[in-house]
Order: structure tokens, then sequence, then C-alpha cells
């Protein structure tokens, strides 16, 4: 098993999702999914190195295209 497949097993296995279904639905519909599943507060963040000021989320909250196509490029989809 590759180390692809290991961790979309692993996302799959956690969120109850399959990575299909993770795909085709908003990240606000996600995360309310997730908070009503875990029964905690389930929050979006950027991990980008914070050099300087400015808000990185200046343009708002990335679109469920834009994080999968982010998503595939990182694991190589």
């Amino acid at each position: 098993m590759s180390l692809n497949s290991k961790i979309m097993a692993g996302i799959e296995r956690k969120t109850g999702l399959s990575t299909a279904e993770i795909k085709s639905i908003s990240p606000g519909k996600l995360r309310e999914y997730l908070t009503k599943r875990t029964k905690k507060a389930f929050t979006i963040t950027t991990e980008f190195p914070k050099i300087g000021r400015g808000n990185v989320l200046r343009d708002g909250i990335a679109s469920s295209s834009e994080i999968n196509t982010i998503t595939d490029k990182i694991l190589g989809i």
C-alpha cells in the first residue's frame, strides 16, 4: 500500500466519508458534518508561515475546487 493510499484510508476512517464525498461538499458543509460527528468545534485554518504583517486569508476562505486542486497537487494525484 502506497503512502498516498494510507493517507486517504486514514482520512476516510477518521471522517467517515469517502474522499470523493469530501471533495464534492463545500468546506462549510464539511465543517458542519465534522462538528456534529465529533461534538467538538471544528475550525479551518491555514498553515502558512506567518512572515510579516497581514492576514493570510485576506482573499477569504478558499473554495472547494481550490482546496481540491491544492490537495491533489500535494498528494501527487
